[in-house]
């Protein structure tokens, strides 16, 4: 299980997720002009930018617990979606108005690759667990759909040096 041995999984964790977006295609989209990047949390969507912004930072904080059927991470919490077997972390796309959210697109950002050992290494050094993307489709829109695992780079925030997951 990892470097930290005696590390006990058997009750949940807290981990923290930092999806570092960069490349966002801008505010105007299929005649939408406010535009918008976030991050689900619930049924809401929260630390909204506009999607013209240099780049984006959304922190996302997870229970972990042993999946029943086969001892993976189970990743809880309201930023977590998905069943047992798939959880994943939405990025939302849509225009703010007032309160309200009007969503057109969604990215899924899947945890089923975070392992153990990845896990009990950011909460043994307190540190979170970045995620790395360019939010930018390859026709110039707002990426969505299931981000496919060559199209995000997964870290450990580096203490002094950067340990890739």
């Amino acid at each position: 299980m990892g470097r930290y041995t005696n590390f006990d999984m058997s009750h949940q964790v807290e981990v923290t997720i930092q999806i570092h977006c960069r490349s966002l295609p801008g505010t105007r989209f299929a005649g939408r002009a406010g535009v918008r990047l976030g991050i689900q949390n619930g049924n809401d969507v929260v630390q909204d930018v506009p999607g013209d912004a240099a780049e984006a930072t959304f922190q996302a904080s997870l229970r972990v617990t042993r999946n029943p059927k086969d001892g993976t991470p189970n990743f809880l919490g309201k930023f977590a979606h998905g069943t047992l077997d798939k959880r994943f972390i939405y990025l939302c796309w849509g225009e703010r108005r007032g309160d309200d959210w009007d969503g057109f697109r969604r990215a899924k950002i899947h945890l089923s690759h975070l392992d153990w050992p990845s896990i009990e290494t950011a909460v043994a050094a307190l540190r979170p667990i970045e995620a790395f993307l360019a939010m930018t489709d390859d026709k110039g829109g707002p990426l969505c759909a299931s981000v496919r695992a060559d199209k995000i780079e997964w870290k450990l925030k580096p203490d002094q040096e950067p340990a890739l997951l």
